[in-house]
């Protein structure tokens, strides 16, 4: 019974920490670039003490939080600094942690011309940091990521593939960092750029609010289990005092 009062307690509780990832979802659905937590719960296991062979559930957690690194729609904004990857890669970033890696590609210009996140990270070509002359009126990228700015090509915009995507871990403003000794990506060899399109974020409305639903309902029923444990226990204590 009083494994029962446990499994019923740690699901409520594991439930409580999902419905958070839900409400993060569903509150960054409009943030561009966004990609949407997955949460991986674990199990907890019990040996029975009847046979040395018999295992039971007795509970469960959440025992990590994954990245869905899955493409969002690209959006038409007209904005010269809007800048999408179709497929796979990351734009890189100068950043306090060191170089980032993102797939917002919402950026505009620093005060000395060069192309900075809204957080002010530097975004970075295949010669550093992205510098504009002064007095720039057009900005063009191509496909291939070259830049050129009123028709003069200043550098190409580096993208980079991450083998292992489990090894990033996000910093905010939709930005990441690879693991400690870990290999460092390697510029991807075919990137496709969109110009002026910017890519949304990738939560679906409908699925994270079916999946609200679903996990409140798991969570009555944690409550109704536990309840009726308690009122047992209760009836129980009752008897022998």
């Amino acid at each position: 019974m009083i494994v029962g009062l446990y499994t019923g307690a740690s699901s409520m509780m594991s439930q409580g920490d999902y419905q958070s990832v839900i409400a993060r979802n569903l509150a960054n659905i409009n943030t561009v670039g966004y990609k949407k937590n997955v949460a991986v719960f674990q199990s907890y296991i019990s040996q029975s003490q009847d046979t040395a062979n018999t295992t039971q559930g007795i509970g469960s957690s959440l025992g990590t939080i994954a990245t869905d690194f899955s493409q969002g729609a690209l959006e038409y904004t007209g904005n010269e600094l809007d800048i999408s990857i179709k497929g796979d890669g990351f734009f890189v970033i100068k950043t306090n942690d060191g170089l980032c890696y993102t797939r917002k590609g919402q950026f505009m210009l620093a005060r000395d011309m060069k192309i900075i996140t809204p957080e002010g990270w530097s975004l970075l070509g295949n010669g550093g940091e992205i510098q504009l002359p002064q007095n720039t009126k057009n900005i063009t990228v191509k496909e291939n990521g070259s830049i050129s700015a009123d028709g003069k090509e200043i550098g190409k915009i580096k993208v980079v593939n991450v083998s292992d995507l489990t090894t990033l871990e996000p910093i905010g403003g939709c930005a990441y960092k690879v693991s400690n000794n870990v290999k460092m990506p390697e510029d991807a060899p075919d990137v496709t750029i969109a110009h002026r399109y910017l890519e949304r974020s990738n939560v679906n409305a409908i699925d994270e609010l079916v999946n609200m639903i679903a996990n409140m309902r798991g969570y009555q029923y944690g409550y109704k289990v536990t309840d009726s444990i308690d009122e047992t226990l209760k009836k129980l204590i009752k008897l022998v005092t």
